[in-house]
């Protein structure tokens, strides 16, 4: 991207934010008419955690609005799934171009988990097509 070579590219909104607002590079980010899939990255405390309180503390500063606005704008930031959060980012912030606005949104389509069958399936697909490559 820095170099200027790249024209369209598949970028996350992350990535793209922090090359605009970091880099100060002309990116704009757009989810096409065709709709585009999406993912949602999650924190968690796994079971049987040293510092759950450090854990909390840590999640609950990624998710407050007053960090997340500064980090967004300073850095570039995922956009965070707090919808204050994205609501206290100026009018023009790029996350909140992109995913405060209910015809955008509809165009994602977030991935689910799968089911156990699913994911057997396509295990099984994948071990066809290696088969087939060998």
């Amino acid at each position: 991207m820095a170099s200027g070579v790249f024209y369209i590219s598949t970028y996350w909104s992350g990535s793209a934010a922090r090359a605009r607002n970091k880099f100060n590079l002309p990116v704009t980010f757009v989810i096409p008419k065709e709709g585009a899939i999406g993912w949602l990255d999650s924190l968690s405390i796994p079971k049987g955690a040293h510092n759950v309180a450090g854990a909390k503390a840590f999640i609950n500063t990624m998710i407050d609005p007053g960090f997340y606005t500064q980090w967004d704008s300073r850095v570039g930031a995922p956009v965070s799934a707090n919808v204050k959060a994205v609501a206290a980012l100026p009018a023009n912030a790029f996350n909140r171009a992109v995913l405060a606005n209910p015809a955008v949104q509809s165009r994602i389509q977030f991935q689910e988990p799968i089911t156990d069958d699913k994911r057997k399936a396509y295990l099984q697909l994948w071990q066809e097509i290696k088969a087939q490559a060998d």
